[in-house]
């Protein structure tokens, strides 16, 4: 009996080593679990705030600038029997689309021509981040007289200032409207300072009014089409609305029709400023 050894492991019950080791792998295990949850958490508190950031940027809707009235801008002749309405997203494809590939027949075909007025009304949609910098860039260069030669620059360089290419939109834009605007200086100025929001605010105002909820969005006569139409269906859609009005189509110059404003209301059909 004296003899007797001590078992290995210093008195230690059989057991202990190994029940250590598998406490051990399962405490690994549980701070594995842990770290696994913290790093989702602070992921998905970094997506929510950068999300937020987005949609912030994406719709910087200010409450605290006074309204200003404006109803887009308009080109073609006054006396024009039709005016045909496109609430555009200067960021949208499908926008980009129509500007550069049927607008030009339009504006060749029925503008010059006298037999539609056309207008645009920006309608910035949330899920495009740099849409409202092009909106604002767009106005500062109607300061200058030269809205529609910054329209057609804004969705020629699409793929420059979007979301996709830049985070510092204003930089390009900028860049674009040095190469179109008289006064560089005034222009910029505007840009930076966001001298236009309130102006843009309006005319998304107008789409909200209408219920407008993609782009691009026509209103031809009595049809609200959201579809970025080839040249063809959209002269059908023009010609059937001018067959429902009881005016002769005027030619360009003239001075007798009245106008349609965005609201409906018949008035001039001044460029809104």
């Amino acid at each position: 009996m004296a003899n007797k050894r001590v078992e290995a492991g210093r008195g230690r019950k059989p057991g202990v080593v190994k029940a250590s080791k598998k406490a051990s792998t399962s405490n690994r295990a549980f701070y594995l679990i842990i770290a696994v949850i913290a790093i989702g958490g602070i992921a998905a508190l970094t997506y929510a705030s950068t999300r937020s950031n987005a949609v912030a940027n994406a719709s910087p809707v200010d409450t605290t600038l006074p309204p200003v009235k404006s109803e887009g801008y308009v080109m073609g002749s006054p006396a024009a029997s039709l005016e045909v309405i496109e609430f555009g997203d200067f960021e949208c494809p499908q926008c980009g689309r129509f500007a550069t590939l049927t607008e030009p027949d339009i504006r060749k075909n029925l503008v010059g021509t006298g037999m539609i007025r056309f207008r645009y009304v920006d309608f910035p949609l949330q899920m495009h981040p740099n849409t409202w910098n092009a909106s604002r860039a767009a106005a500062c260069a109607d300061q200058q007289g030269k809205f529609w030669e910054m329209h057609d620059a804004i969705y020629a360089n699409q793929d420059r200032w979007d979301g996709a290419a830049t985070r510092n939109p204003d930089k390009v834009l900028m860049q674009i409207g040095d190469q179109v605007v008289p006064d560089k200086s005034k222009f910029e100025q505007c840009v930076e300072t966001k001298a236009t929001q309130a102006k843009v605010q309006a005319h998304w105002q107008l789409g909200v009014a209408r219920h407008v909820d993609g782009t691009p969005t026509l209103v031809i006569g009595d049809k609200q089409v959201a579809q970025a139409l080839p040249y063809d269906r959209f002269k059908q859609l023009v010609d059937s609305a001018l067959a429902k009005t009881s005016k002769t189509v005027p030619a360009a110059g003239g001075d007798t029709a009245q106008s349609t404003s965005v609201g409906g209301a018949k008035g001039g059909s001044k460029k809104a400023r």
